[in-house]
């Protein structure tokens, strides 16, 4: 465990519950989260596509996907459920996202991105920060906060969620890496306070000036995918979070989006073992959100 002397908070299966939207025949589409992933190039179609569905599957009613014009194909073959925008190597790419994003609940940032467009990528997250909507950085989109730090500078309703190796690179890029972790930590939120941070492993490390929180579990299989998995689940469960006016957003979609992939990521290694895929975690999604939430 961390210590950083910060005040230490655990979520109860109730929070979570009290956040999840009641299902209705009086509601109209969108009301359940309306979910954007910027993501994706001629390398990497399979981590928007994963991100985008799982918060799709989970239970937000329109998700798009804002990607390149190598990826759009590949990721409306992989589901026709999903809303492709093959844009993010237009010259008006900043222009259109300024039109789509006040539509949207929550944006996850980097799954499959690449790293060739630096500039624009910058460009793309100071945008998202003007909207102040919930953020969920990933992947190549961590790359792009290690090199430009002062993005980060009055961010606020972002989360980052690093691995262990991108969670070094963070804190050695924003912060004096010859201190010890914990102090580096200390100095990072000193920094930028209004960040929320995820630090992936066998223990999901929920930090933030206000709260820490543990999720441990998981399966022993580490096919390539889950992160984008957990990248998905926390946007949808921010958006529902932020939506409910929970006092702590952030940190409670970020707990709730741990706690789930980690069940359903045991679940599905139950079931397959060794030979399992992410492909395997949506059939499957149903079923274990009825389990931990009670919900027919």
């Amino acid at each position: 465990m961390l210590s950083t002397g910060r005040i230490i908070k655990e979520f109860q299966i109730a929070d979570i519950k009290n956040i999840i939207p009641k299902l209705s025949s009086s509601l109209h589409k969108g009301q359940c989260g309306r979910i954007g992933v910027i993501g994706g190039s001629s390398e990497y179609t399979g981590a928007p596509y994963f991100a985008a569905m799982t918060a799709l599957r989970l239970g937000a009613d329109i998700v798009h996907v804002f990607c390149s014009s190598a990826a759009g194909a590949a990721i409306k073959s992989y589901s026709p459920d999903l809303i492709v925008h093959p844009i993010l190597d237009d010259d008006t790419v900043l222009k259109q996202l300024r039109t789509w994003l006040p539509r949207l609940h929550c944006v996850v940032f980097g799954p499959g991105l690449g790293r060739e467009k630096i500039s624009l990528y910058s460009d793309i997250l100071d945008l998202l920060k003007q909207f102040g909507k919930p953020t969920v950085v990933d992947a190549d989109g961590l790359y792009v906060v290690s090199e430009l730090p002062n993005l980060l500078n009055n961010f606020k309703n972002v989360i980052l969620t690093p691995n262990a190796s991108e969670f070094k690179r963070l804190l050695d890029s924003l912060t004096n890496n010859n201190m010890p972790e914990s102090e580096q930590l200390i100095s990072f939120f000193k920094s930028y306070g209004d960040v929320t941070l995820v630090k992936k492993g066998n223990n999901d490390e929920i930090i933030n000036l206000k709260s820490y929180s543990c999720v441990t579990g998981g399966s022993l299989c580490r096919c390539g995918g889950q992160g984008d998995v957990l990248a998905g689940s926390i946007a949808l469960f921010s958006c529902w979070a932020d939506l409910a006016k929970s006092n702590d957003p952030l940190s409670l979609g970020a707990y709730s989006g741990c706690l789930f992939t980690k069940t359903l990521s045991s679940h599905v290694f139950k079931h397959y073992g060794r030979s399992m895929i992410t492909n395997d975690f949506f059939p499957k999604i149903h079923t274990v959100f009825q389990d931990m939430f009670g919900e027919e």
